[in-house]
């Protein structure tokens, strides 16, 4: 299932008659795929390695409570686990608590913030997940994931009341730290953002802000000695659209811009990066095509050598239900000499070191079931 910005989430559920007062929904999706990825152009290039992914493999439990006069109390808990190998409960989903009416609604804790929202609303892979999906490119720079397209955690967030499809959001994420731990400077982060939802036709536009941050944590050479840079101020602007046709043909375009200041040794980096895509669905068959690719970095002494990444990925999906659907893709990420992206979801490192100038070749053929 797409993911969606949690408060438009919570606005269904909250609306939905299936939900008493004392009623909770238990959820979940288990989404397996047979991998064979390798890398290439390295001296370390890793040989082709079979795998049994697990595509965010989840469950959840869902609730609210009518508190009267239109109000309205709501909750949920979301945790993934990794069903290759039956593991625990590891959380780090969606889970919240809040109130929602007429107001509009808010909800604090653990988030899907409205620039993750539009980078999943514009995937073509089921649930957004798996290899090979455009966040690759369009959320990271320079191989570091930007945090555009994770989840928040330690946030507060208010959605606006819809008017004719339109809905405006406001987050604030709690950094609970200062940076190098000198007591000077707070981490934290907010965003805004304005979206239209309403029949074919979706459109968004976002801002994400942070303050301090510690962005250089694992670069691979010729960056290695950049890590652990702290105290970073990031920001990040975002516009997504997707429109479906009456042939049931479905548009996709995002555009990121990410600018780093104070990180990575010097005064600022940024780049430019986007995607498009297009599916077409025959009955229970969707095929589809996407594209993304991450522009040249730039520094304060210009444009950065070698900084340019793409993505594209081929996709199938049969339905044999509502809940149950197979899938089969090919994903080819490309890496110029200093730039290190992998794939986003489940990357490549079976064996071989993460390295600047890889680039990235997977298949899969898996099973998606929601519950």
């Amino acid at each position: 299932m797409q993911k969606k910005i949690v408060a438009l989430a919570v606005a269904a559920l909250a609306s939905s008659a299936a939900f008493a007062q004392t009623n909770v929904t238990v959820y979940g999706v288990v989404d397996l795929g047979q991998s064979f990825v390798k890398s290439s152009g390295t001296p370390d290039s890793q040989a082709t390695v079979g795998r049994l992914d697990s595509n965010s493999s989840h469950i959840g439990f869902k609730g609210v409570e009518d508190l009267g006069n239109g109000l309205k109390a709501v909750f949920q808990y979301e945790t993934g686990f990794n069903a290759d190998v039956a593991g625990a409960l590891a959380g780090g989903r969606d889970t919240f608590v809040g109130l929602t009416g007429g107001f509009g609604t808010v909800v604090a804790g653990n988030l899907t913030h409205p620039l993750r929202a539009m980078g999943a609303k514009v995937e073509l892979a089921p649930g957004a997940t798996g290899l090979g999906t455009t966040m690759s490119v369009t959320g990271t720079i320079l191989g570091l994931q930007t945090g555009a397209d994770n989840r928040a955690s330690n946030a507060i967030a208010y959605v606006s009341p819809s008017f004719g499809g339109v809905t405006g959001t406001v987050a604030y994420i709690n950094g609970e730290r200062q940076a190098n731990g000198a007591g000077q400077a707070e981490t934290r982060a907010y965003q805004l953002a304005v979206q239209y939802d309403n029949g074919p036709l979706y459109v968004a536009a976002g801002y994400h802000a942070s303050k301090n941050g510690q962005w250089a944590a694992a670069l691979p050479a010729p960056f290695a000695a950049l890590n652990g840079v702290d105290e970073a101020d990031a920001r990040i602007y975002r516009l997504a659209a997707v429109y479906t046709l009456p042939t049931q043909t479905k548009l996709t375009a995002l555009f990121d811009n990410t600018k780093v200041e104070g990180a990575l040794g010097g005064e600022y980096l940024k780049r430019n990066a986007w995607s498009i895509g297009a599916a077409q669905s025959f009955g229970k068959n969707t095929i589809g095509l996407e594209y993304g690719r991450s522009g040249q970095v730039k520094d304060e002494t210009g444009s950065l050598d070698g900084t340019k990444s793409n993505i594209w990925t081929a996709l199938y999906t049969y339905e044999l239900s509502k809940r149950t659907s197979v899938q089969a893709r090919y994903s080819k990420l490309n890496n110029q000499e200093n730039t290190a992206n992998n794939f986003y979801i489940n990357p490549v490192n079976n064996g071989a070191p993460v390295a600047a100038g890889a680039d990235y070749t997977g298949y899969m053929v898996g099973l998606r079931h929601a519950f």
